[in-house]
Order: C-alpha cells, then sequence, then structure tokens
C-alpha cells in the first residue's frame, strides 16, 4: 500500500474499526473520527450524528462517546413553556391596530 493510501484509512474511536476518510467524520468535541454514512444510496456503518444547528446555521458532528456523555452529565432543565403557551400569552395582549371588516 502506498504511504497516500495509508492516510486515508482511520480507525473510528467508537467501534476501534477501520474507516476509509470518505465514510468518516471529525467530531466536533473531542476531534477524533468516527464512521458516518453521508451518503443515502449506500448501506454503511454509523457511529455518530450530524445535524443543522440552527442558531449558527453550520452542520454540528458528534460521535455516539460523546454524545453519550453529554446525555450522562446534562440534568434535566427547566422546561420551556409550550410555543402554544407562549403564544395565548401573545394573544392576551390588547391588539394595538384594528381589525379590518
Amino acid at each position: 500500500m502506498s504511504p497516500d493510501a495509508e492516510a486515508l484509512v482511520y480507525t473510528c474511536a467508537v467501534c476501534d474499526e477501520q474507516a476509509e476518510a470518505a465514510m468518516t467524520a471529525a467530531c466536533n468535541w473531542c476531534n477524533s473520527r468516527y464512521h458516518l454514512n453521508q451518503r443515502n444510496d449506500v448501506e454503511a456503518k454509523d457511529c455518530g450524528q450530524v445535524w443543522v444547528d440552527e442558531q449558527y446555521l453550520a452542520l454540528q458532528f458528534a460521535c455516539n462517546t460523546c454524545l453519550t456523555a453529554a446525555d450522562r452529565v446534562s440534568q434535566p432543565a427547566a422546561r420551556q413553556p409550550a410555543r402554544s403557551t407562549l403564544r395565548r400569552a401573545a394573544d392576551a395582549r390588547p391588539r394595538r391596530y384594528k381589525r379590518r371588516a
């Protein structure tokens, strides 16, 4: 195997199996590589997740190890009121405009 081909193979931090570079992603928290299937038409292993962060409009990558650790550490936070509750509170305020007939 050539030295370039060896650089394109990583060891998954979650399952310790070999993975090609095209089928891996780097975790945003621990910066280690994990299996991530980036194509819908290919069956492959996933050892983590990717999602769109709505606040920053960016992709967030996380391995299952970090996701599991975050679940264990996080305490149940105070629940925010449901949107319907917020909407009802907004509707209770007097309107600043007149409705058209």
